[in-house]
């Protein structure tokens, strides 16, 4: 906070600021919070001059009041949309800049093709780009070429759009950690065309299969202090692929009723340290055919369970309107001792 200074109102005299400090009053905002009757002792000013003051300096350096309608407004204006029509409305509206969303199912769920979906529909808008960590080494360009063929016909538009999806590949621990470090200095440089969206596809085995026990902690607390970081310093969401643990608990004993009151048991992957890092998390489920079911299993701000179904085609991941079948879940977030 700005100290004060004579320069800030014509009442203030060196003399005025003299005895203010001695009262330890030191900057505006100490002026504008202390009493006045006690300014107007220790500056000699009437208590008119003492207000006067005051409204000076609070309009000066105050912050603007804002309706909250029109920041929901200038928030709403900000989400990025991900042109899956179901899971933009799951999401109210797309992804928040600024926060960490985690796409969880087993393996051939649909996570990478979400994310490639996602990725080429982002990529369509001028000046977007968006940055695509691939830590399996399966990225195909060959796979997002067809899913921008049916959504553009202009062959300079599509082109235009993979240049904008920047692919970096990373396969250990450390090489992910230095890629997300260089990424800042990189992100600070960026003029016009800028990032709009950041994915890593996926953790669990470059971290299980590089890190050693002891390590796995320390390496998602670097790993989530970055992303943290960039999503907050950047403004952009962060999109992070995790697989999920599941087994079946019978309530009955007996082989004969084995299928009868039986619970599956599905817990993401990572482990305790991991599970409150992400601000939403989706869980994505096959269900027959290309369906699947996308869940909302965390969020701060969106209902708990919210579901969205889509389709899985050769133009990538589509909403759709289907009829669902229940299937009796768990979600389990183990809850850290």
């Amino acid at each position: 906070m700005e100290k004060l200074n004579s320069n800030m109102h014509s009442k203030l005299s060196e003399c005025a600021i003299e005895r203010l400090r001695e009262k330890k009053i030191f900057t505006v905002i100490d002026f504008i919070l202390e009493d006045q009757d006690k300014l107007r002792i220790a500056t000699d000013l009437s208590f008119k001059e003492v207000m006067d003051i005051k409204k000076n300096l609070t309009e000066k350096f105050g912050g603007v009041v804002k309706k909250p309608s029109n920041l929901w407004k200038l928030e709403q204006s900000n989400v990025i949309c991900t042109k899956i029509k179901s899971l933009d409305d799951l999401l109210g509206g797309g992804l928040n800049p600024g926060q960490i969303y985690e796409i969880c199912g087993v393996s051939s769920s649909g996570k990478t093709q979400l994310c490639l979906t996602i990725a080429s529909n982002i990529a369509l808008l001028p000046n977007n780009l968006v940055r695509y960590i691939d830590t399996k080494g399966d990225f195909f360009a060959s796979r997002v070429e067809t899913i921008l063929k049916h959504k553009t016909n202009n062959e300079e538009e599509m082109n235009k759009a993979m240049e904008q999806i920047r692919i970096t590949l990373a396969r250990d621990p450390n090489k992910l950690l230095s890629i997300l470090q260089h990424m800042i200095s990189i992100l600070k440089q960026e003029n016009g065309i800028r990032t709009r969206a950041l994915i890593i596809d996926s953790l669990p085995g470059i971290i299980f299969k590089f890190s050693k026990e002891p390590d796995i902690n320390f390496t998602l607390n670097r790993l989530s202090n970055l992303c943290r970081f960039l999503a907050n310093e950047f403004y952009i969401p962060i999109i992070i692929v995790n697989l999920i643990t599941q087994w079946t608990l019978s309530n009955d004993k007996s082989s004969e009723s084995a299928t009868k009151g039986t619970q599956t048991l599905v817990n993401p992957t990572l482990g305790k340290y991991w599970l409150h890092i992400p601000n939403t998390r989706l869980l994505v489920e096959k269900l027959n055919n290309d369906y699947r079911k996308i869940t909302i299993w965390k969020s701060f701000q969106i209902k708990m369970d919210s579901v969205c179904s889509v389709k899985l085609s050769e133009a990538g991941i589509i909403a759709q309107q289907f009829t669902m079948v229940t299937f009796r879940l768990v979600f389990v977030e183990c809850t850290v001792n």
